[in-house]
């Protein structure tokens, strides 16, 4: 049950931004594009994680990949009766507040780190874009309470299993795959479609901010305060947009290119500072690696997960 503070009224979710991020990668990893011989993956080497993503990406021979990246956030919510700054903000912008608003706080720097974890996601995901690599943004749950979703996902997959008993709930052709295109409808997975992503839209020099949304996932704000109407939109149509790049031309990172990518991304350029992670040091018979030891860096300095649509030879 989410935790509420009866002094401001607001909610808390009853669980962690590491919850949101097991429970995504754990679909991702069950789902199989076999028309197109592609599959979503983890990438990076950490040996921590379950799925055991770095044996299947050094045991098969990758033809291509398109990375993306999501920094995965617990939502807390005031209801529309509360005077905190979230809601008189969107009362002020004339944004929906009814019967409750959802929001996220930024990340304060650690000891460590010296740069703040916003301006670490808003740069990557500029240089992602200008550089057509791939994309990145906060992802966060529209709900609060774990065991609610929970019932709902599992209700809306038994809704599916009279039609497709035969195979599984969420078939290939009729849920992932347009018949004729390169369409994926991500948005019929239920827990891709209970979740917002948001990229960042500016840098900035405190941590004090908030983003927050209606429970639909729309109507996005950012506490300076800034209505921002077309910030947002469903982890399915983040994932679709990227897909869709993905199958398109010139749409894959070939190995032989790989090294040479993550250059791109991470040099300075005509920018005076950089505040990426420096690629850490790998074998030059191994390109691929130059990115799963990235992704590796960035999760450890940043709590930004960084995986892939991966192509395969041997699928």
């Amino acid at each position: 049950m989410a935790k509420v503070n009866r002094n401001s009224l607001r909610l808390d979710a009853d669980f962690t931004e590491d919850t949101v991020g097991f429970a995504i990668e754990a679909f991702l990893a069950v789902l199989s594009f076999p028309r197109h011989r592609f599959t979503v993956e983890p990438f990076s080497r950490s040996k921590e994680r379950w799925l055991g993503a770095d044996a299947r990406l050094l045991g098969h021979r990758i033809r291509g990949f398109r990375p993306f990246y999501m920094q995965f956030k617990r939502p807390s919510a005031y209801p529309d009766l509360s005077g905190a700054k979230v809601i008189t903000d969107r009362k002020k912008l004339g944004l929906s507040v009814a019967p409750r608003s959802l929001f996220f706080p930024l990340r304060n720097k650690t000891v460590n780190q010296k740069c703040y974890q916003h301006n670490v996601l808003f740069k990557l995901q500029r240089r992602l874009s200008k550089h057509n690599l791939g994309n990145a943004a906060y992802v966060c749950p529209l709900f609060l309470d774990r065991s609610a979703y929970r019932l709902h996902l599992h209700l809306e997959a038994l809704a599916r299993w009279p039609r497709f008993w035969r195979t599984r709930p969420w078939d290939l052709e009729d849920v992932l795959m347009d018949a004729g295109g390169r369409t994926i409808k991500f948005d019929r997975i239920p827990v891709l479609a209970e979740h917002i992503s948001i990229p960042p839209h500016d840098e900035v020099k405190n941590a004090k901010h908030n983003y927050s949304f209606d429970e639909a996932g729309k109507y996005l704000c950012f506490h300076s305060p800034k209505a921002l109407p077309d910030g947002s939109s469903s982890l399915a149509e983040f994932l679709k947009k990227i897909a869709y790049d993905f199958l398109g031309e010139n749409g894959k990172i070939a190995p032989d290119n790989a090294y040479q990518a993550l250059r791109k991304l991470t040099d300075l350029g005509e920018e005076e500072e950089s505040i990426l992670p420096e690629i850490p040091p790998f074998s030059p018979d191994d390109p691929i690696g130059s990115w799963l030891s990235w992704g590796e860096l960035l999760r450890q300095q940043y709590d930004i997960e960084q995986y892939a649509f991966v192509s395969w030879d041997d699928l």
